[in-house]
């Protein structure tokens, strides 16, 4: 290690910081990036952004998964998402009676089915 990357003091100051890798996790183009990823944007290596990133993931500042293979996929931990709301997922039709529809449409197929199967077999 050159002396350039030494403060006053002597200690090493790392040329890559942490705002550096949350950089490339935000600008990604994918929700997921390895770290051989991460490194490949970075002037150092898969190891050393690796160790990084298990600092960044025990201060909660990012996430991981196991993918297999050895492999670990990473992203940054959005602090401001809560739990989805699996009502979120129908986009046009949040704020609409589907629930209501979908338990009418249900109640009315269940009947159908009721009165079939006592009409097929006599109950």
């Amino acid at each position: 290690m050159s002396g350039s990357d030494r403060d006053g003091g002597g200690r090493y100051t790392p040329s890559v910081t942490d705002a550096d890798i949350l950089g490339i996790l935000e600008r990604a183009s994918a929700p997921v990036m390895t770290a051989t990823e991460i490194a490949d944007e970075l002037p150092i290596g898969r190891s050393a952004v690796r160790k990084r990133l298990v600092d960044l993931h025990e201060r909660k500042a990012v996430e991981r998964k196991d993918v297999g293979a050895r492999s670990v996929v990473w992203w940054i931990v959005d602090e401001d998402d809560e739990t989805p709301d699996f009502k979120s997922g129908f986009g046009s039709f949040a704020e609409t009676d589907l629930e209501a529809q979908v338990e009418k449409a249900s109640e009315e197929f269940e009947k159908g089915v009721e009165e079939r199967q006592d009409a097929l077999f006599g109950q």
